[in-house]
């Protein structure tokens, strides 16, 4: 008998954490974006609702992405990422939510306000 296991996408949203990375901008609100599933599979993530006067990036010790970014779940099918929300227009009202898709998962909200600036 042949048993196939599928490991559901899991998605979280909270505030960061980890160290600053190479792309961060200083002062902008930061969350951390943990993913959980399937070993080697591709994740493509998306900023949703990101209003006027920001900019939402994901960034990894690599490089950061503007408004979404393809990864590959490494051989422990658990990643984290850092989201962040770069003022564009001086003045801008901030998000009331930071939120986050991805295929194959529901998609996670945190209220802005609990961003980690650094």
């Amino acid at each position: 008998m042949i048993v196939a296991v599928t490991l559901a996408l899991v998605l979280q949203l909270e505030p960061y954490a980890g160290p600053p990375l190479s792309g961060s901008v200083p002062g902008t609100a930061k969350f951390g974006v943990r993913l959980r599933g399937a070993p080697g599979a591709t994740v493509r993530l998306r900023a949703t609702n990101v209003p006027a006067g920001y900019l939402a990036t994901f960034c990894t010790n690599r490089v950061c992405a503007p408004r979404r970014v393809a990864l590959v779940l490494p051989h422990s099918g658990r990643q984290t990422s850092e989201l962040q929300y770069v003022g564009t227009r001086p003045g801008a009202p901030p998000p009331r939510l930071a939120e986050v898709a991805a295929d194959g998962a529901r998609a996670a909200t945190l209220p802005f306000a609990r961003a980690t600036r650094s």
